[in-house]
């Protein structure tokens, strides 16, 4: 090989090496700035997101804290409305501090004092209220006073009267409840006659007017405090509630029965043997020695219901159904006094429907 084509290889592969270099150099620099204006346009991008997280999270926090008063209405609304006591109320604020924006939840005693404080706001603007003159139609206008007694205060017992407007079920469709009774006054005493009630019933209407009438239960103390009213000529109508006229009618008719007693006590063997067994979802209601015929209905419910579990033929032995039967002790034979009482009471239960609220538990 000559020397001139000695010169043209390596001339040659001069230039192919350097076209390589170049085509790669030039490669790279694109790489380069496009990886750059990614870099520039991701860091851009995350700056442009944690400026707006920052917004979003102090307008979130500015938001979700609630103010003193908004905690304050909660906690009414869940006493009064959700109908739970003071300590379940805590508990719920407290599991849902966080997600409603409350820094801390109220103690109990402090709910108690928010609800005394709501109920004398109440009661003083209770005396605002004034009873309309009555005319030949006793429940035309006016307020209708709910009396009752009950145990609260240790061995004190409280006197409330509440009132609901006469006209209610052409005002507001359905029957009464708790958000349209008014409070009219409580009071406290280790006990209670037709005397003291007739004289703080007389104090009241001093203060208010007259009721258009006056609802209540069987109680003799009551029905004597009305009978001391009407001698003084602040008469007005009595109205008894349902409940407890339905109960005394029951109790008349039931209580000296000689087969309630033997139906009672196989009940509670019943309900002995199906506790703490797998059978225990059929163990029957509580039903209170007190006031027993308010709601002993329940129990013949369910002991129809419960024979009903039980047909006729024969049962395997082992089975969900012998077990059952085994458990039904002298309920069996109490079918005819069950049925002859659940058709006594389907009047007077069918009648309660419509006086009483629709509530999570109607009445059976």
């Amino acid at each position: 090989m000559s020397q001139l084509a000695k010169v043209k290889h390596s001339r040659n592969q001069w230039k192919r090496k350097a076209t390589e270099r170049g085509d790669q150099d030039r490669y790279l620099r694109k790489q380069l700035a496009r990886v750059k204006s990614e870099r520039d346009q991701a860091t851009k991008a995350l700056k442009e997101a944690q400026a707006r997280l920052r917004q979003l999270e102090s307008h979130t926090q500015a938001v979700a804290v609630l103010p003193k008063v908004d905690v304050v209405w909660l906690s009414l609304r869940l006493f009064l409305e959700a109908r739970i006591g003071f300590r379940a109320v805590c508990r719920v604020l407290t599991l849902l501090a966080q997600a409603l924006g409350i820094t801390k939840a109220p103690c109990p005693q402090t709910l108690i004092n928010w609800v005394m404080r709501l109920s004398i706001v109440r009661i003083q603007a209770a005396r605002c209220l004034r009873g309309l003159p009555l005319r030949q139609a006793p429940f035309s206008n006016g307020l209708i006073w709910i009396i009752d007694i009950s145990i609260g205060l240790g061995t004190g017992k409280i006197l409330a009267v509440l009132a609901i407007e006469a006209q209610h079920h052409h005002l507001t469709p359905g029957a009464p409840s708790l958000e349209h009774a008014r409070c009219m006054g409580v009071s406290v005493a280790d006990s209670w006659t037709g005397d003291t009630i007739a004289e703080l019933l007389g104090r009241l209407i001093a203060r208010v007017g007259r009721p258009a009438a006056y609802l209540k239960d069987a109680g003799s103390e009551l029905h004597k405090a009305v009978a001391l009213l009407d001698e003084k000529g602040l008469a007005s109508p009595c109205i008894d509630d349902i409940s407890h006229a339905a109960a005394g009618m029951l109790k008349r008719d039931y209580q000296h029965h000689p087969a309630f007693e033997p139906f009672v006590s196989a009940c509670g063997r019943v309900s002995g043997k199906l506790k703490h067994t797998i059978l225990a979802c059929l163990a029957p209601p509580t039903v209170r020695t007190k006031a027993r015929f308010m709601h002993v209905h329940r129990l013949f419910t369910w002991a129809e219901r419960l024979l009903k579990l039980s047909p006729a033929g024969a049962a395997k032995r082992g089975s969900t159904l012998a077990k059952l039967r085994a458990c039904l002790d002298a309920l069996p034979t109490c079918q005819a006094f069950i049925k002859r009482f659940r058709a006594d009471a389907s009047g007077p239960l069918r009648a309660k429907r419509f006086s009483k609220p629709r509530g999570s538990h109607p009445t059976p």
